[in-house]
Formats: C-alpha cells, sequence, structure tokens
C-alpha cells in the first residue's frame, strides 16, 4: 500500500489541527519538481493540503506532457522507429528463409539419427556461420526437436 500523495492528519487525535502529505522524493538532483513537492510536507489545516495536492496533481500532468514532446522524432532506436517490428533484423525475408533451411536441414540430420551436438557442427560447417563449432550452446530451434 502507498503512502504517497494521501492527506493525514500529523496529530490522529486532533483532526482540526495540521495535516501531511507525503510526496514521492525524486532520485535526482536536477528535477523539474520544485521543493515544496518533495518528500512530508505538513500543512497548517487540511484545505492547503487539498489544494496543494491537486496543484502537485496538476504538475504531474504538466511534466508527462512535457516528457511527451521531448521524446518527439527521438531517433535512438533507428532500426525500429515507432515500435514498427518490419524494420526488425529477424524479420527479415532473407533472415527467415535462413533460418527455416537450417531448421529444415537439423530435422533431416535428427530423422538419420545423430546427436543435437553433431547436427550443430554439421550446420556450422554448410551453412558457414560465424560460431565457434565447439559450442555447447544450442539454439532454441535447435533445442525444441
Amino acid at each position: 500500500m502507498s503512502n504517497h500523495n494521501k492527506i493525514r492528519p500529523v496529530d490522529k487525535n486532533n483532526l482540526n489541527g495540521q495535516y501531511k502529505i507525503l510526496f514521492s522524493t525524486p532520485q535526482t538532483p536536477n528535477s523539474n519538481i520544485p521543493k515544496e513537492f518533495r518528500g512530508l510536507q505538513i500543512f497548517p489545516n487540511k484545505l492547503k493540503a487539498e489544494q496543494a495536492l491537486r496543484d502537485r496533481k496538476k504538475l504531474t500532468g504538466i511534466l508527462e506532457k512535457k516528457r511527451a514532446k521531448g521524446m518527439k522524432g527521438n531517433k535512438r532506436l533507428i532500426g525500429n522507429v515507432g515500435g514498427d517490428k518490419s524494420n526488425l533484423v529477424q524479420y527479415d525475408p532473407q533472415v527467415q528463409r535462413l533460418k527455416n533451411d537450417k531448421i529444415k536441414r537439423a530435422k533431416e540430420l535428427y530423422s538419420e539419427g545423430y546427436k543435437k551436438s553433431e547436427i550443430m557442427r554439421i550446420i556450422i560447417k554448410e551453412f558457414k556461420l560465424k560460431r565457434n563449432i565447439n559450442s555447447r550452446s544450442w539454439p532454441r530451434w535447435l533445442s525444441e526437436l
């Protein structure tokens, strides 16, 4: 249960006294959140506490819009701009064809009675893969044979 952004009386016995709100504290020193909305804040009455909570929630909305605006045009993930999975290398038709050919050949070798480690070595040689012949880790498709 979160204690953040909830108005509580400082003294449970005196409900007409001061009220407190525990705001979250940013981990970075250079935050856009003003000091009055960080950590434990005490207010003289409930009306002021409610107003501060409304202001903090309004600020959260403003900061979210500002962050989203700053992310527009972000080109850090050039290969996958906008989350389009068709841009990923593993979905390239040529890569898929090679994978399917390797799986087909592995199934043939398995039905001929070869062990998985032998199948891996044969596939590495036949398809001229850049992989250690003595590798002990198998790709997932070979593990599932």
